[in-house]
C-alpha cells in the first residue's frame, strides 16, 4: 500500500513538472532535411529548374556519349555488372559525368562485399583481404583503390539527379537534431522513471517492480521498458573503446564482413554510408566472455527454448547476441525469427524503436500474405525522409503504433510478432537475446506448424544429432497417437541426415533432397517432457482451435467462389476463339 504522506511530498515536488509534461510535444519531424553541399556539386533534380544552364541536357549527352541513350536507373544498373575496380575507375575519367556516377559509395561497397563473400567461401587465410585493402581509409572506393587522398572531379550545374543526390543526404542526416525534441522529452521520462507519453509511449519500470505473474498476465503482449535502480552496476558498461581493450585483435561480424575491432572503429567514426555495418555477433569466444558479464531480467529467464540446448540436445538456434554501431546504423522493419520475443539493453548510447502490433500494416513496408517477403526501402534514413516515420507517428495517434528512445541502463520488452525498426541515433553498444515465455507458446507453435519454410536458425547437422540423441534416450511410454506421429517423422529426419551426410547449413535453406525438418514436432515432444507440460498441452489445444477457425475461414471461402461461380450462365473465358 503506497503510503498517503510519500505521495503528497511526490506531487508537492513533481507536480509542477509533471504539469509541464502533460502534454506530449509533436513527434512527428521536418523531413526537409538540409544536407552540405555534395562534393561533386550534383544536386537534386527539382534544382535543374532554377539552373542558368539552359543546354545541360545536350552536354551531359555529349559527356556521356552512347550511354547517354539508357534512362538514368538503368545506367546505374549497368555500373553494378563491373567487377573490376580498375574498370570502374577508368570509366570514370572518361568524363565528368561518368565521374560522378562511378563516385557513389554504393558501388565500390558492393564490389568489396562481394569479392569478400567469394574470398570467404574460399577461406585460403585466416585474414580476408579483398583487393588487397587491408585498412579503412575513409571511404569504400578510397578503401578499395588504395587511395589516402584524391582529386575530385567536379560536376556543377551539370547533373542534378535525385538517384545520386538522395543517398549522399541520408548518409548526412544527424538524428539527434532531427529527433532533438522526441529525445528531450523521452529523457526526461527515463530520468524520472514515468510515462510522459501516455498516449503512445512505451511504459517504464524499475526492474524490481514488475513481478513475473504482471509480466505473463499484463504485459505479455505489450512493449515496456525496465530499468536498472540508480547508480547501480546492472549492466556492464561497454563502449567501443572499452571492447577494444577488451578483444584488441579478435574479429567481430558485422553483416556480410567479419573484421577486427580497430579496423570496424576506424569505419565507424568515418563513413558515408546511408546505412552503416552494423555489429551483430553471436559466436566466437568474445561473446561466450561477454555473455558471462551480465545475466538477464529476471522475468526474461522462463524460456521453453532452453529445451533446444540442454543435456544431448544442442540444437538451438542463435539466440544471444552483441550489437554495436555508429549513428545511422540499425535494423530495418522486421519481426524476430521463430515467432520469439526478445529484451534489448543499451549499455552505451541511444536508440529510437518504432513499434507496430503484428496485424497493422506498417508504413512503407510491403509483405505477402504469408510475409515471407518484405519489401522496404534500402535503409532506414530513406524511410524517414521519404515520410513513412510521420506516417508511423499518425499511427501512433490512432493507437497502433508505439514510439519510444531507450538509454543506457534501460532494458526493453519486444513482444512476439511485433513489427520493429531499431534506428542507433548515436554511437551504440547494446546486448540482446530472444526468448520464449510461456503464455506465448501457442504464437510459436503455430509458426512452427504453419510456416516450415520461414523457420530459421537451426542447423541441420545439429538438429540431427540432437533429435538421434533424443530417440535413443526415449523411455517407452503410452503415446496419443499425435505423439506416435511426431516420433515417426523425426525418426525419418534422423534416417535422411544419415543418408544425405547434412552439413550445418541452416534449415532454412531449402535441401536438395526436399527432405521436412521437423522442428514442430520435436519442440512438442521436448515440451511434453518437461516443466512446461501443463502450458504445452493448454497451447496445443487451443492451436487445435486455432486450426479449426482457418479450416472454417478457408470452407467459407470455397463456398463463396462455388456461390459465385454457379451465378455465371455460361462458363467463364477470356473471350478467345477457340476454334
Amino acid at each position: 500500500m503506497v503510503n498517503p504522506y510519500f505521495e503528497l511530498i511526490f506531487f508537492a515536488i513533481m507536480g509542477p513538472e509533471l504539469k509541464r509534461h502533460r502534454a506530449n510535444p509533436c513527434y512527428r519531424i521536418n523531413i526537409y532535411a538540409i544536407a552540405p553541399t555534395h562534393p561533386l556539386g550534383i544536386k537534386p533534380s527539382g534544382n535543374a529548374l532554377l539552373s542558368a544552364v539552359s543546354n545541360g541536357e545536350e552536354i551531359n549527352r555529349k559527356l556521356l556519349g552512347d550511354l547517354a541513350r539508357f534512362p538514368e536507373d538503368l545506367l546505374v544498373e549497368l555500373l553494378s555488372y563491373i567487377t573490376d575496380p580498375q574498370d570502374l575507375k577508368n570509366l570514370g575519367h572518361c568524363s565528368r559525368i561518368l565521374y560522378a556516377y562511378t563516385y557513389g559509395e554504393d558501388h565500390w561497397r558492393n564490389l568489396y562485399l562481394k569479392e569478400y563473400e567469394r574470398l570467404e567461401k574460399l577461406r585460403k587465410s585466416s585474414e580476408i583481404v579483398p583487393f588487397g585493402s587491408q585498412k579503412w581509409r575513409g571511404s569504400w572506393r578510397k578503401s578499395v583503390l588504395a587511395l589516402d587522398n584524391e582529386a575530385l572531379v567536379q560536376a556543377n550545374s551539370l547533373i542534378f539527379s535525385d538517384l545520386l543526390y538522395r543517398p549522399y543526404q541520408c548518409s548526412n542526416i544527424d538524428y539527434t537534431s532531427l529527433f532533438k525534441r522526441i529525445i528531450d522529452y523521452e529523457r526526461r521520462s527515463s530520468e524520472m522513471c514515468l510515462t510522459l507519453n501516455t498516449e503512445f509511449g512505451v511504459e517504464r519500470f524499475r526492474e524490481g517492480s514488475l513481478s513475473l505473474d504482471d509480466f505473463q498476465s499484463k504485459y505479455i503482449n505489450k512493449p515496456f521498458i525496465l530499468q536498472a535502480e540508480a547508480g547501480s552496476n546492472r549492466w556492464p558498461k561497454w563502449g567501443f573503446d572499452e571492447l577494444l581493450n577488451m578483444f584488441p585483435e579478435e574479429s567481430f561480424r558485422q553483416e556480410a564482413v567479419q573484421w577486427n575491432l580497430s579496423k570496424y572503429l576506424e569505419y565507424a567514426k568515418n563513413n558515408r554510408d546511408e546505412s552503416p555495418l552494423y555489429l551483430f555477433d553471436c559466436k566466437g569466444d568474445p561473446m561466450k566472455k561477454l555473455s558471462q558479464e551480465y545475466e538477464a531480467p529476471a522475468i526474461f529467464k522462463d524460456d521453453a527454448f532452453k529445451l533446444f540446448q540442454s543435456g544431448e540436445v544442442q540444437c538451438r538456434p542463435d539466440h544471444r547476441w552483441l550489437i554495436a554501431g555508429p549513428g545511422r546504423s540499425g535494423s530495418t522493419f522486421h519481426k524476430d525469427p521463430n515467432h520469439t520475443s526478445a529484451w534489448n539493453a543499451v549499455l552505451t548510447g541511444m536508440k529510437l524503436w518504432v513499434m507496430l502490433p503484428p496485424d497493422v500494416q506498417v508504413p512503407g513496408v510491403s509483405t505477402d500474405k504469408e510475409e515471407e517477403e518484405v519489401t522496404a526501402p534500402i535503409g532506414t534514413s530513406e524511410w524517414i525522409l521519404s515520410g513513412f516515420y510521420n506516417d508511423a507517428v499518425k499511427l501512433a495517434e490512432l493507437g497502433k503504433c508505439m514510439i519510444t528512445v531507450t538509454f543506457p541502463g534501460e532494458c526493453i520488452y519486444v513482444p512476439s510478432g511485433w513489427w520493429h525498426s531499431v534506428i542507433n541515433l548515436t554511437d551504440c553498444v547494446a546486448i540482446t537475446e530472444n526468448f520464449v515465455p510461456e503464455p506465448l507458446l501457442v504464437k510459436v507453435l503455430s509458426f512452427l506448424k504453419d510456416k516450415p519454410t520461414q523457420i530459421s536458425g537451426f542447423h541441420l547437422k545439429d538438429l540431427g544429432r540432437s533429435v538421434d540423441a533424443f530417440l535413443r534416450n526415449l523411455q517407452t511410454e503410452e503415446a496419443s497417437s499425435d505423439t506416435v506421429n511426431h516420433i515417426s517423422s523425426l525418426k525419418e529426419f534422423v534416417q535422411a541426415s544419415k543418408e544425405h551426410e547434412f552439413d550445418n547449413e541452416d534449415c532454412g535453406v531449402k535441401c536438395e533432397s526436399e527432405v521436412y525438418v521437423p522442428v514442430y514436432e520435436f519442440f512438442v515432444e521436448l515440451l511434453k517432457r518437461s516443466k512446461h507440460k501443463e502450458a504445452a498441452e493448454m497451447a496445443l489445444e487451443e492451436l487445435k482451435k486455432l486450426d479449426q477457425m482457418k479450416h472454417s475461414e478457408r470452407v467459407r471461402d470455397s463456398d463463396m467462389w462455388n456461390e459465385l461461380k454457379k451465378g455465371s450462365s455460361e462458363s467463364f473465358s477470356f473471350s478467345f476463339d477457340l476454334e
